[in-house]
C-alpha cells in the first residue's frame, strides 16, 4: 500500500515537474483555461445531474464498508461469517454503481426522445424539424445525461474493484490463508 502511495506521489511530481518545464522553456503554451477546470461541480452537474445523488450515497456506503471491512481484518478475534457478510455487502455495492449507470441511462434516453418528440404533433398539424434540430434537442433532452451516467457507473465499478483490491486484498488473503492453515492443524 504504501509502495503504491509512494509511487503515484512520484509519479504525480515528476508530471507535474516536466509539464512545469515545458511551460517555462516554450515547448508548451496554455492558451485558456477550460471551464470543467475552474468550476468542476458545474460540469460533474451538468453530466449527472440528479444522478449524483445515488452515486454519492454508494460511494459512501463503499467507503463505509472498506473500513468496516479493513477494522475487521485487524481484529483478531473475527468470525469468517462476519467478513464474508460484510464482503457480500461492499460487493453489492459495486455492482450497484454499474446499476445506477444503467438505470440512469434509461431515465436519460426517455428524457431526450420525450423532448425530441414532443411538438411533432400539434393540434393534427406536423411540425418540421430539421436533423440538426432533432440532434439538438435529444442532446439537449437527456442523451448527454444517458451516456455520461454509463460511462460513470462503469468507470467507478471497475475503479471500485480495483481499489477493493488494492486496499483488502493482502489482508483477507492473510485472514483466509490463516483460517486454512488453522483447519488444517486442528483436523491433524
Amino acid at each position: 500500500m504504501t509502495t503504491l502511495l509512494s509511487t503515484l506521489i512520484l509519479a504525480f511530481c515528476w508530471g507535474t515537474l516536466f509539464v512545469a518545464a515545458g511551460i517555462f522553456s516554450g515547448w508548451l503554451t496554455v492558451t485558456g483555461i477550460p471551464a470543467w477546470l475552474t468550476e468542476p461541480l458545474l460540469l460533474i452537474h451538468y453530466h449527472l445531474r440528479l444522478s449524483i445523488i445515488p452515486f454519492s450515497g454508494l460511494f459512501i456506503a463503499y467507503l463505509l464498508l472498506i473500513a468496516r471491512l479493513r477494522r475487521e481484518l485487524t481484529n483478531g478475534e473475527t468470525s469468517l461469517a462476519a467478513l464474508s457478510y460484510y464482503d457480500r455487502l461492499l460487493n453489492t455495492v459495486i455492482a450497484t454503481f454499474f446499476g445506477v449507470g444503467v438505470i440512469w441511462t434509461a431515465i436519460g434516453m426517455e428524457g431526450a426522445l420525450v423532448a425530441a418528440l414532443d411538438g411533432l404533433q400539434t393540434g393534427g398539424q406536423q411540425q418540421a424539424l430539421t436533423a440538426l434540430g432533432m440532434l439538438e434537442k435529444l442532446v439537449n433532452g437527456g442523451l448527454l445525461i444517458a451516456l455520461s451516467t454509463t460511462v460513470f457507473g462503469g468507470v467507478c465499478g471497475y475503479l471500485l474493484r480495483l481499489l477493493k483490491i488494492v486496499l483488502l486484498g493482502r489482508d483477507w488473503d492473510r485472514f483466509i490463508l490463516g483460517e486454512q492453515f488453522g483447519k488444517q492443524e486442528k483436523s491433524s
